[in-house]
């Protein structure tokens, strides 16, 4: 979400409780459904202790006939337990469609269709289960789900405030307020508190079933949504307001997106925009959408993880984009307004005494802290320093405590998928006052058979285990496993260092006297970026060990979070990619991935000219995948769109360009008796928290 970059925007090894990494299911046996949605050298790492599982909706629901709105995939998740162990050595391959255990100690985990795992090294391994209903506690393991109420969001508040200040704590601090210029979960999520999109998805939603600054769903039965795709009306909300008391208006729409299409604006999610052709504002209440071209995805310009709207007067004061006022207080239609920020360290949260909705926000203020790191956010949930904590990336045995501790974890599946990223330019050569330019090319990446030989020193299945346990695995696709009509079974993967040597003398690279391969008098000694944080660093250190041992020297250059997922004025910012692999989590941020895709294509790539603004960062460019992503574009029938990601999944895998490493479920802690934190894996951790409340 990590930034994650959540596309790079939401990376997530371990989110929230609404879609991001693993909880600690420990001595838990439980039956996981998912639903239709649209790594130095290392001797030891920790093995066998539970681990987590995504936050989300624990629910049962047969395998029956296929639904649009909802579909089921069950992952047998069992809880682990044991001691360290070395790293193991023996092979492992992953296939996209095989169902297989993976022994972890006591138990095993059964790998669920969209990440299947067959290992060498595995020995007695178990399987067992349990179902767990929906809006119920797991038994003994301080595990809960999001409700399945009437209202997503969870029972209404009694009156306004009240509840005092609510304490959060994100280990990934938030650098900016503006979500169209955010580089990262965490700035979206403190985003997400101010600023609104129209509508929004819950859990187990194919599209938007939530309105919020929208009177009501578009679709073709009430006529706002053109049957060709080509056009969505969206009627909004009567008498909302903005913070400063301002009226919200259709105007604000249409300023929104005017702004994110200006090129010295810098948005992140230009691209969201891209397919509007104009925006029509015939009332203060109605939104005009005409698309370029037909499209599947109408909703993702103004809906859920796709995008919010900003107030029209505060976009008109900005003049200069790094000064501008919406960036760090912007004015917003939420249920807090900002008091005041600090970036990299904090927000102060009050009220928005315009907010719509007269019983809530339940809380007065909102302490929203930043920094340190997932382990540390965890212990403040058990010392109650923290009401919530978000992304706990941390070992299993952390999350025992903090479930011993009578707190709580929240997990959602579908929260993205870890992966290692090729550098196809090169972060050493200077192309007119630009490294890593698109000009240049990476003197190792640019040979598919190199990247293929690294794929090979990627131990899935040992991290997946060892580092993961039921927070995540192994996996050969970048799309993670739901929803499962998207997932493909035609990729293949596997831990073979003898088969990477092979790939290796075939390349030309030469070991020399130390070990290390070379060509042409150039050695091949790479750099691995990725954020400060354990189980990373863990996963760095087992590749660095494979890659070692096939020659290839490896110098491990972490940022933290917040630099690493920072603004790209920083060369330690992922969207510089100054280094030749890296490492995060993204996923799509709506059930369809069409959009999504287009981080791959030409236009796409990051630079200098559009200051590393585009989410292209490998700067792959191959005319053939740009031509199938903009079929995918163009499609409208869902069988047929489904089938169009699988390929273009499939042609990222099997052209090198990204290696899937773990397909992640998410998790945040919190206190036990702090209510409505629903996750949904198409929107952000604040999504409801007008809702959030103290269980009296």
């Amino acid at each position: 979400m990590g930034n994650f970059p959540f596309g790079p925007k939401y990376a997530i090894t371990n989110a929230r409780w609404v879609g991001r990494t693993g909880d600690c299911m420990h001595g838990a046996r439980t039956v996981y459904f998912r639903y239709w949605k649209g790594g130095r050298s290392i001797s030891v790492i920790g093995r066998g202790v539970c681990m987590r599982v995504r936050s989300g909706h624990w629910f049962f629901r047969p395998l029956g006939k296929l639904s649009v709105l909802m579909m089921a995939l069950p992952l047998v998740l069992a809880a682990c337990g044991g001691s360290a162990t070395s790293t193991p050595s023996t092979q492992a391959t992953t296939t996209g469609n095989t169902p297989a255990t993976a022994a972890t100690g006591a138990g095993a985990a059964t790998k669920p269709a969209s990440s299947v795992v067959s290992s060498t090294s595995a020995v007695g391994s178990t399987t067992a289960s349990s179902t767990t209903a929906a809006g119920t506690a797991a038994s003994g393991t301080g595990v809960t789900t999001a409700g399945t109420g009437a209202d997503p969001r969870g029972a209404a508040p009694t009156k306004r405030g009240g509840g005092g200040t609510l304490h959060v704590l994100y280990w990934q601090a938030p650098t900016i307020l503006n979500f169209h210029l955010a580089h990262g979960t965490k700035d979206d999520d403190a985003s997400r508190v101010i600023e609104e999109p129209l509508a929004t998805l819950s859990i187990n939603a194919a599209t938007p079933d939530i309105p919020v600054l929208a009177k009501e769903i578009p679709s073709t039965a009430n006529g706002e949504l053109a049957a060709d795709g080509t056009s969505v009306t969206w009627k909004l909300k009567d008498g909302v307001k903005w913070s400063d008391g301002t009226p919200f208006t259709s105007a604000d729409v249409k300023a929104t997106w005017e702004y994110v299409m200006k090129p010295q604006s810098g948005a992140t999610d230009i691209a969201t925009f891209e397919p509007i052709a104009s925006i029509d504002t015939p009332d203060a209440t109605t939104v005009k959408i005409t698309f370029k071209a037909p499209t599947a995805t109408w909703y993702f310009p103004f809906a859920a993880g796709g995008s919010v709207v900003l107030q029209k007067a505060q976009l008109d004061t900005c003049t200069d984009k790094a000064s501008c006022v919406v960036n760090t207080a912007p004015i917003g239609t939420g249920p807090f307004k900002v008091k005041s920020f600090v970036s990299g360290d904090n927000v102060q949260y009050v009220i928005n005494e315009n907010y719509r909705e007269p019983n809530a926000p339940f809380f007065d203020a909102v302490d929203w802290k930043g920094g340190g790191d997932a382990g540390t956010a965890a212990k403040a949930v058990i010392a109650g320093q923290a009401d919530f904590a978000w992304n706990l990336q941390v070992d299993p045995s952390t999350l025992k405590q903090l479930t011993d501790s009578g707190a709580k974890l929240n997990l959602t599946p579908g929260g993205g998928v870890e992966k290692v990223l090729f550098n196809m330019a090169d972060p050493r050569t200077d192309v007119n006052g630009e490294k890593s330019s698109p000009q240049s090319k990476n003197p190792f990446w640019s040979d598919p058979m190199v990247r293929q030989a690294a794929t090979y020193l990627i131990d899935r299945a040992s991290i997946a285990k060892n580092l993961y346990g039921p927070a995540g695995n192994a996996t050969c696709n970048i799309l993670p496993s739901v929803p499962p009509q998207t997932v493909s079974k035609n990729t293949q993967c596997s831990f073979d260092v003898a088969k990477a040597n092979q790939l290796l003398d075939q390349a030309g690279w030469v070991k020399g006297s130390d070990g290390i391969r070379a060509k042409n008098g150039v050695k091949f000694a790479i750099t691995f970026a990725s954020t400060v944080n354990p189980v990373r660093e863990k996963e760095e250190q087992v590749m660095k060990q494979a890659f070692q041992q096939a020659g290839i020297q490896m110098d491990i250059q972490n940022a933290d979070s917040s630099v690493f997922f920072g603004q790209p004025d920083n060369p330690d910012a992922d969207a510089r990619f100054l280094h030749d692999l890296e490492m995060y989590t993204s996923s799509p941020t709506v059930p369809d991935a069409g959009d999504w895709f287009k981080n791959w294509t030409t236009s796409q790539i990051a630079q200098k000219s559009n200051n590393w603004s585009l989410p292209n960062y490998t700067r792959f460019s191959d005319p053939q995948y740009d031509a199938l992503v903009a079929q995918l574009q163009k499609e409208l029938n869902p069988e047929k769109r489904a089938q169009l990601q699988i390929q273009c999944n499939d042609y990222i895998v099997n052209h090198w360009v990204e290696t899937p490493i773990v397909d992640r479920n998410s998790v945040d802690g919190r206190r036990a008796d702090l209510i409505n934190t629903n996750p949904t894996p198409w929107d952000y951790a604040a999504w409801n928290i007008a809702f959030w409340q103290i269980k009296k």
